[in-house]
């Protein structure tokens, strides 16, 4: 008789569970629903987003060309043709600006996907297998970490130049060398999360139920590791941003004729551009401004809605 009971109250289980399913949302819904309650993440992603799509849109609705040049219209200050004025060679700011923002948005995104991959792969490694392994992976990461980041820039940035890499393939060059500075930073993180996930009672039990190494990682360690990963990742495109704009504005980065937030800013390289001519540096920087700030709140809300245990108070 008991055992008829216990049989019964098994299939009643088991019959609760898909119900039980559906009810209770997924952890990708639960993330998403906690980030739409947090209205300045939600402006911030509206913001990239039209900021995305107006780079790659606008300029296909602009009258100017950006290989337009006009003698007669050179440094003109905003106007009723050219919205943000001209530069030293009559090219029209606003079309510029939006081309500029392909590159500079393209650079962030390519180099956070590299670094990210790059980043998880050696982390996971690693924090996971350990040992000869680990020292290897770390002290390569600690001497990257070790020497700073903007002298590394210029020397890099000095051997692009000195290569003589064509226009178009400077950018993937500049892509992979910004990855490689990334990089150390993520597989240090993600090693961090493996030694603190492999220790706890969720992988112990999967030992315990003697589930192979590979289901053990691919099912129950690395998932939760993606959180973390997803914020990193949104910095990673800001930092990106903003070396590539600095390398530019060096004149190491992107070049001429290829447009950048960077190098536009470095057409106003005078007292008397910086003085007289705002429209020429003002529009990429105020433009760099609100893309990295809008990055910066929106990895704060993909941190707090995605991990509420990093919640700050």
């Amino acid at each position: 008789m008991l055992s008829s009971l216990f049989s019964s109250q098994r299939r009643l289980r088991k019959a609760q569970i898909p119900a039980l399913a559906q009810a209770t949302p997924s952890p990708l819904h639960q993330a998403w629903k906690a980030l739409r309650s947090n209205p300045l993440a939600m402006f911030c992603l509206i913001l990239l987003v039209v900021m995305a799509l107006w780079c790659v849109f606008g300029p296909m609705f602009s009258p100017w060309r950006d290989e337009a040049t006009d003698a007669l219209m050179i440094n003109k200050a905003p106007n009723a043709q050219h919205w943000l004025g001209t530069d030293f060679l009559g090219r029209d700011i606003y079309t510029r600006l939006l081309l500029a923002g392909r590159i500079s948005l393209v650079i962030g995104l390519l180099t956070m996907l590299l670094s990210v991959t790059l980043g998880y792969l050696l982390g996971a490694l690693s924090g996971y297998v350990g040992g000869l392994t680990d020292k290897i992976v770390m002290r390569l990461a600690d001497l990257m970490m070790t020497i700073p980041t903007l002298p590394l820039l210029l020397v890099m940035g000095a051997m692009l130049s000195e290569l003589d890499f064509s226009p178009d393939s400077r950018i993937y060059m500049v892509i992979v060398m910004l990855s490689l500075i990334e990089c150390p930073k993520l597989a240090r993180l993600v090693r961090g999360q493996i030694l603190s996930l492999r220790e706890r009672e969720f992988m112990l039990a999967t030992q315990v139920l003697g589930l192979s190494s590979r289901r053990r990682v691919f099912r129950h360690l690395l998932p939760n590791t993606v959180p973390i990963l997803v914020v990193m990742a949104t910095m990673a495109v800001a930092n990106a941003i903003l070396m590539e704009s600095a390398l530019s504005y060096l004149g190491l980065g992107v070049v001429p004729p290829m447009a950048s937030w960077g190098n536009m800013m470095d057409a106003a390289n005078s007292l008397i551009d910086f003085q007289r001519r705002p429209w020429l540096w003002m529009p990429p920087g105020i433009a760099i401004f609100l893309t990295v700030i809008a990055i910066n709140v929106l990895g704060d809300g993909l941190r707090d809605a995605l991990d509420p245990k990093m919640k700050r108070g």
